[in-house]
């Protein structure tokens, strides 16, 4: 967990800032005078016209305003996320999975699975053996505990199933395996 719940898609990005002191330097480089041309009737429009005048330098508040927009240019280019997701409080004996892989859930398949694998993924790296049960394979498929590495090899290796489940068993034989490790957290 860090002090600042800020976090970037596109770390590399703020690699940009760097530019900045290029950027100050190029606000200060004021381009030359221009070179006056007399032409009969612009001398009667410059008795008419007031003169404008243009500061030799821009104020320091223009020039940090406009170096404080480059770096939040930069900075929003990088993608930031505000309170990125947090890992899992993994303290328990085991992590364990129960994960619904009958017919019906083809269709967000691809969001169960990115998920399973971030759980399991903060369980590998507290080294918290994982328990991955499907409700829609064989009564008698091993559910474990497994190591993080085992887990995430069965999770890839399912898919969604066109067979009838049976949810009630396969959570009785979650259960039982939980009952052999206390203390662990049910996702």
């Amino acid at each position: 967990m860090s002090w600042l719940p800020l976090s970037f898609g596109a770390p590399m990005v703020l690699w940009g800032l760097l530019a900045l002191p290029v950027i100050w330097w190029l606000l200060r480089f004021t381009p030359p005078k221009p070179q006056t041309e007399v032409f009969p009737p612009l001398k009667i429009l410059a008795r008419v016209l007031k003169r404008e005048e243009t500061p030799q330098q821009s104020p320091w508040w223009l020039t940090l305003l406009r170096l404080l927009m480059a770096a939040l240019i930069v900075t929003a280019l990088a993608e930031p996320v505000f309170n990125p997701r947090e890992r899992l409080p993994a303290e328990g004996a085991a992590l364990a999975l129960v994960i619904d892989n009958d017919w019906a859930t083809a269709a967000d398949w691809g969001q169960r699975v990115a998920t399973a694998e971030r759980l399991i993924t903060d369980a590998g790296s507290n080294d918290v053996p994982v328990i991955i049960a499907f409700t829609a394979e064989k009564p008698n498929a091993e559910i474990g505990p497994f190591d993080a590495a085992t887990a995430l090899d069965r999770l890839r290796a399912a898919k969604p199933r066109p067979i009838p489940t049976d949810r009630p068993a396969v959570y009785a034989r979650v259960a039982a395996t939980l009952e052999t490790l206390p203390g662990a957290s049910i996702a």
